[in-house]
């Protein structure tokens, strides 16, 4: 038993919530040089400001002390691009990459870097103060967690080009040790992170059952296994009742969790769900939104789990198994309250899952500066009894009668507030109440050019509107097009944001004309903030006043088709 019971005592015994192994395995750090001379240095610039300046200043210092050595820039993005990192691996001998000052780009930089020691190449990553952590973990994941670091006092992106210099030059001498200096033999290599000392259970005890809840809950919160809130005791008698109705082995690895891709077997994700409450029938929706979330094509895949900036998945559940199981798509299914009940315990249980065996914890995998409140994953239905259109699984290339969820990778959320009128007026309404926020999709991944950037628009329009619109001969397609084409922003706006990318050549040759207009003529010209109409999404929830609401989304939508239990 795990729960007993005494005269004077109660005593509950839970499971760890914790992967038994991450993915990566364990590779060690290339052979160091003896000499730079006569070497090439490869610079690894992810583009970030003053990341060319400072690389290039530390090249150029390395240089007074080996001046046989050949220095070699390589432009690159957040994530390199595959050809461009294997070509700096082939032709350099040591490597060098800038800059790790937040979280998406400090742990693409970290796994570029880690792609050069397991081609052989010696390597340092110059890190900003605040993001060793969110180094040392990403090293971990990309089987490199001796990999090679610097760290400097303060974010590159706050400093202009002299400050940058003058806090990265004082480093040269160790990154000349860390290139050249092999690592200390006795030195041993650490194992990923979720092989640290756990224990499968753990016992609690008080006077009461609520006392003993409560011990059990400290201990989770103190162990940061919980997300602040009251969890629900994964005693084993819940988690087999979860496992059992599964039909599956329990030690069958489903998916591997990101960003720290734990091994998240029916057992470990079972026990996160048991934390949130869930039932055996909604199991199978947790398992495929975390498929989904790993699913998203990289770089992406960890970008959105791990950059500073507040990126989190919302849920979108289709198909029978939103009826069968109480998914709220009516009334205000983003919310709170009993409708929503089932809603909040799958994306409780996505989001734990991710926090224990993805390591998606502020301050380890996840770099956020403020946060967002969407991190609590939040998870609704679609609308599909009141919609005049095909629903969104199907348009996604399943059919009506399977089941599927739907995961956004979100970048923000906008009420558009009441659009009244004919349909003309109000889709018009629509598309001018858009926030002009989402231009920087725009510039960063058509503009600037970075790749695996897809940002997009994913529309929640009340059943009230979706009719209206459909009497009008729209269908969700033409509302698309209509958005693509409709919701404009200024040049001047646009650019804004961007012109260092302009100062440092990293726009496209066919947009410079937006650079080179008057400021007058930036002022009054508009462009369409997305150029591509698979950016643009559409789906019916809610119910009641004609109030819409959109997200801004980092990837194309996943969908995953749900593997129901059969009862």
């Amino acid at each position: 038993m795990t729960t007993q019971t005494t005269a004077d005592k109660v005593t509950i015994e839970v499971v760890d919530p914790t992967p038994e192994k991450m993915q990566a395995t364990v590779t060690s750090l290339a052979p160091r040089l003896t000499t730079l001379n006569g070497k090439v240095l490869g610079l690894l610039s992810n583009s970030k400001p003053n990341a060319d300046n400072a690389l290039r200043a530390v090249a150029e210092k390395i240089k007074e002390t080996y001046p046989e050595m050949e220095i070699r820039l390589y432009p690159g993005s957040i994530r390199f691009e595959p050809a461009l990192l294997q070509r700096a691996i082939e032709e350099s001998d040591a490597l060098i990459g800038a800059t790790a000052d937040c979280g998406a780009c400090t742990s693409w930089l970290i796994h570029d870097g880690a792609q050069g020691e397991k081609g052989g190449v010696p390597q340092v990553t110059i890190v900003a103060r605040g993001f060793e952590k969110d180094t040392a973990a990403s090293a971990k994941v990309f089987g490199v967690p001796d990999l090679q670091s610097v760290v400097v006092p303060r974010v590159f992106t706050a400093l202009t080009k002299e400050q940058a210099i003058e806090q990265t030059l004082p480093q040269v001498p160790e990154i000349i040790r860390l290139l050249t200096t092999d690592p200390d033999p006795s030195k041993v290599v650490e194992a990923p992170e979720a092989e640290e000392e756990r224990q499968e259970s753990y016992t609690f005890h008080g006077t009461s059952a609520a006392e003993a809840v409560e011990a059990f809950n400290e201990y989770y919160l103190d162990q940061d296994f919980s997300d602040g809130l009251p969890l629900h005791p994964p005693t084993r008698e819940r988690v087999e009742e979860l496992i059992a109705a599964q039909g599956t082995a329990r030690d069958e690895l489903i998916v591997t969790v990101p960003p720290g891709h734990g091994h998240g077997t029916l057992e470990r994700i079972a026990v996160n769900a048991a934390m949130a409450g869930c039932r055996p029938e909604e199991l199978p929706v947790v398992i495929a939104a975390l498929k989904a979330i790993h699913d998203c094509p990289p770089p992406m895949n960890l970008s959105v789990l791990m950059s500073t900036g507040a990126f989190a998945p919302v849920i979108m559940v289709n198909g029978p198994a939103a009826k069968t199981l109480g998914i709220n798509s009516g009334r205000s299914p983003l919310g709170p309250g009993r409708a929503n009940r089932v809603n909040i315990r799958i994306g409780r249980a996505v989001s734990l899952a991710l926090h224990n065996l993805g390591l998606w914890t502020p301050g380890r995998m996840d770099l956020d500066t403020i946060g967002t409140v969407r991190k609590n994953i939040q998870v609704l239905g679609e609308n599909e009894d009141e919609s005049p259109w095909e629903p969104y699984q199907v348009t996604a290339g399943f059919r009506p009668d399977e089941s599927t969820v739907t995961v956004l990778h979100t970048t923000g959320e906008w009420d558009l507030g009441s659009n009244h009128g004919g349909p003309d007026r109000r889709i018009r309404s629509i598309a001018a109440r858009t926030p002009t926020a989402t231009q920087v999709g725009f510039m960063t991944s058509t503009l600037g050019g970075l790749r695996g950037n897809e940002d997009g628009l994913f529309y929640l329009l009340p059943p009230e509107t979706a009719k209206r619109l459909n009497e009008a001969g729209l269908d969700k397609r033409a509302v698309q097009r209509f958005l693509l084409h409709n919701v404009r922003s200024s040049i001047s706006d646009v650019i804004a944001p961007f012109l260092d990318f302009r100062d440092r050549g990293l726009v496209r040759p066919e947009w410079q004309w937006m650079f080179e207009l008057s400021p007058a003529e930036q002022r009054s010209q508009t462009v369409p903030v997305f150029v591509d109409p698979e950016t643009i999404k559409v789906a019916v929830a809610g119910h009641g006043t004609p109030k819409e609401f959109v997200f801004g989304t980092m990837t194309t939508p996943i969908t995953q088709k749900i593997a129901m239990i059969n009862r």
